[in-house]
């Protein structure tokens, strides 16, 4: 295990496959003879595969341990509730000396992200039905009983403070400017006309969301069907916009019709605050993957800033 310090999607602690055999080898005796392979690394978390049919994610920032713990908490009764598999923690680890962090396990959902396999117009717009159906179970599920569960019950970050997320937002699109990730950045600046005057205060739609729902997210098989929803720590009592984002990232602008025929009707205003979302979290993917080194994430990225302009 090394300690960093560096940018904000840096890791506190990264973690070795050594440490990670170690951790499941002592507290989980009943896998057996452990072996692990590192799938991924985000911003919050290591992602490790054990034995070939389970995922285990360890917090790789400090911030990211509340996250995981309201998780714990909350996913078995989202599972049980939604139309697409997600993460169910069978497994849920301690802090030790060689980890100072929870983490959890749970049964492999089968699939990849998008970016892996780069899914065309067709194979997206064959998922338009089933993301609808899934927000609209999860943004119709009973408030009270999530909050019973320890779930935040505000979007404590300002994730859609435009006010704040504004001035943040041309920032970024100057610095993807600059290192030459996109071409034409009046595009993107010019979807900030229509917020203007516009505050996000609409504590009446405030519904159940899932919080993170960009392309790293979820999964699909090789065809580009939808398997399952993935990374839940940011979920929260929150606006639907942030998660209807997606319909402006991922899917195609055609799609739109029949995903909101599906979804239910929406507000125009939230409309507006959905797309602002894809731009805004779309340019962040954009510098990350840069920064990383990773190209299909980047390519995903640009693709998702040119549907939210369409």
């Amino acid at each position: 295990m090394e300690v960093s310090m560096g940018k904000q999607w840096d890791a506190d602690i990264v973690l070795t496959e050594t440490t990670v055999r170690t951790l499941l080898s002592t507290q989980f005796p009943e896998l057996g003879s452990v072996e692990v392979q590192s799938l991924d690394a985000g911003w919050d978390n290591s992602v490790f595969l054990v034995n070939g049919n389970y995922v285990f994610r360890f917090p790789r920032r400090k911030v990211a341990v509340e996250l995981i713990e309201t998780e714990n908490r909350l996913l078995p009764w989202l599972a049980s509730q939604l139309p697409l598999l997600i993460p169910n923690p069978c497994f849920t680890g301690i802090p030790t000396r060689e980890y100072p962090f929870p983490f959890s396990g749970y049964l492999k959902i089968n699939g990849v992200v998008p970016h892996k396999i780069k899914p065309n117009d067709k194979q997206r717009a064959q998922a338009s039905l089933r993301l609808a159906e899934f927000l609209r179970v999860l943004h119709s599920l009973p408030i009270h009983t999530a909050v019973d569960l320890g779930i935040p019950t505000s979007d404590y970050i300002g994730r859609m403070d435009i006010e704040k997320r504004i001035p943040m937002f041309r920032a970024k699109v100057e610095e993807a400017c600059e290192k030459g990730l996109i071409e034409k950045p009046q595009a993107l600046l010019s979807e900030l006309s229509d917020l203007a005057g516009l505050k996000w205060n609409r504590q009446e739609n405030r519904v159940v969301v899932h919080g993170d729902l960009n392309f790293r997210n979820f999964l699909v098989d090789r065809d580009g069907t939808v398997t399952g929803v993935i990374d839940w720590g940011d979920t929260h009592i929150g606006h639907p916009a942030i998660d209807l984002s997606l319909v402006y990232s991922y899917l195609p602008a055609f799609t739109r019709p029949d995903f909101f025929k599906r979804y239910g009707e929406v507000h125009p205003e939230t409309l507006l605050f959905a797309r602002f979302r894809a731009l805004y979290v779309n340019i962040v993917m954009l510098l990350y993957a840069h920064d990383i080194g990773d190209t299909e994430q980047l390519i995903e990225a640009q693709r998702a800033l040119l549907n939210a302009v369409n």
